[in-house]
């Protein structure tokens, strides 16, 4: 034989040998990456059993491999409940082209050996608790095309030199706690084609350089800090679906033109800004427009025609801005407009200045309209009973308007309606009892109103209702027994103002998940039934100004989370329970004009001593905060520890013209000093600031930091003389 060949011969064999050696060492290097990773990981789901010692790596569940070499290329374990932290050895998986964690509840940070991962192509770890910083290792993984952190607890700022990335075409960092600026390089990512950022803390302004993405399809800043203008260079990515700017601190016009720049745009969320100028009319030539959101900002002008050109439309909201409408059976025309919509979900001009008969064609808007918000405007004239024909809404809101007319009995066919708003009112007449038929209602909301008769037996049908106020009306007869049975009441039951007469119902005592009950300025008498002391989840809890007669009972005492307790204006007798003393979280209690004896057990509601007119001080901060806010002590916003004085405090000062009643802020020409000068907005905002300051200084915990009643008439003089004198 030729001693050359045997030789060539024995060199391939040993060639083919060392290379079975070293790719056999190439194959523990994986296992053992993953077995690191499993020993970091809890697995309630037994879903990684099958990674063991005797089982083929490629075999195990969500592990990928390459054919020839049996190198790990992809591991799939999104969605297997696992919990742990992610293992640094990671990194030893160096021919991994994409890693899918997400949907679990892994914790901990994100090993900066992930940077060693010079392959990986897709890097998913959203919906998840990982915290801690981006790795700036991240950077060296330039062959990543998708980037998902979303949905997890990331601090710390975005890294800069996002340009390495240059192959990036979805990057999700959303839903985290990120903060810092916008890195400009972002605009060098020029394959990128969704960006997500939103719901974090960023601040600083939108960098122009975004305007350079031209293949971006879907913008989404929302939630964050930022300020400033929006840069023109975004109204030119024409490749625009989404864009999405919400609940920020933008400002400016949108342009007029936008609907020709953006001609691709679905989804067009600008709610909660600053913006100004009117809606631009160009945006109805985008007649494949799905959702418009410019709710919450400073708009002004009227709805311009061709709403009926947005046939996909789903959602439609521009609540809560300056818009106009004139006229009387015209004004609401966006509403005729609106009708050839047949997608349409969800529909908000609520908070404007619109005017005019809610028309006939309500009944013709789309049969899956699910929510339909026309509250705080000015719209007059009955409820037509076309709007019966909407059986698909779970929420219909008219409160304040100056509607009148009877309640239709048409609205008891809405059977999948879940909030129900017409408060604030002129409507008259008794509340229908096919209202009971809406079974599936949870916030029911008549107040201020002019309805009389009693209160329907057939409230008791609400099995899920969470919130009943109807009060503020000419109601009258007993309460029914029934209502009481309402056992899914959870937040507020509210029949005060009313002319309702007769005894408290001993099953009162029913109500032990609610947690505010007003009976006040009602004709009701008799005893205060003893098993109001069953309802032990009451926090405040008002009888004031009725005909009570008899004692207090002492146990009300059994309420230990009660806040507020009003009694007064009653024929209460007899001594004061001591029981009283029980009450540790009381901070207001007013039983004046009564027939009392004895005095208040534990100083000021729980520390010792007499009562004393610091009750009465607190009471009255309270109810300046009150008119102020707009919202009562008892309004479902105020639940656990958070009380209406604690939420006023929260914003005051820097931010509290968030939490003023909108109708407060609206400032007008109309408000003139004694010389029949017009009075600043900045004058009247600053001594709606003081008249806070007051109300808060009443309303403080401790009874020895309030000021005196004395002190707060000279407070609220002094703010009165300052509104009214005339410049000097």
């Amino acid at each position: 034989m030729d001693f050359k060949l045997v030789h060539h011969f024995a060199t391939l064999i040993l060639l083919l040998l060392f290379s079975a050696s070293a790719s056999s060492k190439m194959n523990l290097t994986d296992k053992e990456a993953l077995l690191s990773f499993k020993a970091l990981i809890t697995d309630p789901s037994s879903s990684l059993s099958s990674w063991n010692e005797s089982t083929k790596v490629c075999k195990w569940q969500g592990v990928y491999c390459t054919k020839e070499q049996e190198r790990v290329v992809g591991l799939d374990l999104q969605g297997l409940q696992l919990q742990g932290s992610i293992s640094p050895q990671i990194g030893n998986l160096s021919y991994l082209s994409f890693l899918y964690l997400q949907d679990n509840q892994l914790s901990g940070t994100i090993p900066s050996q992930i940077g060693s991962l010079s392959s990986l192509n897709m890097l998913n770890i959203s919906s998840n608790q990982i915290n801690g910083l981006i790795p700036q290792s991240i950077l060296n993984c330039q062959e990543l095309t998708v980037l998902d952190l979303s949905n997890n607890l990331i601090t710390g700022s975005i890294p800069q030199e996002l340009e390495l990335l240059s192959k990036l075409q979805i990057m999700k960092l959303g839903q985290n706690r990120l903060n810092g600026v916008i890195p400009n390089s972002i605009g060098n990512l020029s394959s990128l084609t969704f960006l997500d950022l939103a719901t974090n803390t960023l601040t600083g302004g939108i960098p122009n350089e975004l305007g350079d993405l031209h293949k971006l399809q879907h913008l989404q800043l929302s939630l964050n800090h930022l300020t400033g203008n929006v840069p023109p260079s975004l109204y030119n990515l024409s490749s625009l679906v989404f864009f999405a700017l919400a609940a920020n601190s933008l400002h400016g016009e949108i342009p007029g033109d936008i609907g020709f720049r953006l001609p691709n745009l679905l989804n067009f969320h600008f709610c909660v800004n600053e913006f100004t100028g009117p809606i631009p009319p160009s945006f109805h030539n985008i007649t494949r427009i799905q959702s418009l959101r410019m709710a919450h900002n400073f708009l002004v002008g009227s709805v311009p025609p061709g709403l009926n050109m947005l046939s996909e439309l789903t959602m439609y909201n521009i609540g809560y801005n300056r818009l106009v409408s004139s006229g009387t059976t015209d004004g609401l025309h966006l509403i005729t407009s609106l009708t050839n919509c047949s997608n349409l979900e969800f529909l908000s001009f609520e908070g404007n200045h619109f005017e005019g008969v809610i028309p006939d064609s309500v009944g013709n808007l789309s049969t899956r309209l699910s929510k339909l918000y026309m509250g705080h405007n000015d719209l007059f004239g009955s409820i037509p009973k076309s709007i019966g024909r909407l059986t698909k809404l779970k929420l219909l809101n008219i409160n304040n308007n100056l509607i009148s007319g009877e309640i239709p009995q048409e609205i008891s066919k809405l059977s999948e309606l879940q909030m129900l708003g017409l408060a604030g009112n002129r409507l008259k007449g008794s509340i229908p009892v096919a209202l009971g038929n809406l079974s599936k209602l949870n916030n029911l909301d008549l107040f201020d109103n002019s309805l009389t008769g009693s209160i329907p037996v057939t409230f008791a049908r609400y099995q899920l209702l969470q919130s009943l106020d109807i009060s503020s009306n000419k109601l009258n007869g007993s309460i029914p027994k029934e209502i009481f049975s309402i056992a899914s009441l959870s937040s507020l039951m509210n029949l005060s103002r009313n002319q309702l007469s007769g005894p408290l119902p001993e099953e009162v005592g029913r109500l032990q998940n609610v947690v505010a009950v007003d009976l006040s300025d009602n004709f009701l008498s008799g005893d205060i039934p003893e098993s109001i002391g069953k309802c032990h989840s009451l926090q405040t809890l008002s009888v004031a100004n009725n005909s009570f007669t008899g004692s207090i009972p002492k146990q009300i005492a059994d309420l230990k989370g009660l806040q507020s307790l009003d009694l007064s204006s009653n024929q209460l007798s007899g001594p004061i329970p001591t029981e009283f003393g029980k009450l540790q979280g009381l901070q207001s209690l007013n039983l004046s004009f009564n027939d009392l004896q004895g005095v208040i057990p534990n100083e000021e509601y729980g520390f010792g001593g007499r009562a004393s007119t610091r009750g009465d001080v607190y009471s009255y901060g309270v109810m300046l905060l009150g008119l102020l806010t707009g919202k009562s002590p008892t309004h479902e916003l105020f639940q656990q520890d958070l009380s209406l004085e604690k939420w006023v405090r929260k914003a005051f000062p820097d931010r509290i013209m968030e939490v003023m009643d909108p109708q407060l802020l609206t400032t007008s020409d109309e408000f003139r000093n004694e010389s029949l000068m017009m009075i600043s907005p900045e004058k009247q905002h600053g001594c709606m600031l003081s008249m806070v300051k007051v109300g808060l200084d009443c309303a403080t915990e401790s009874p020895e930091a309030r000021i005196g009643m004395r002190d707060v008439l000279h407070q609220l003089k002094g703010i009165k003389d300052i509104l009214m004198k005339p410049p000097s």
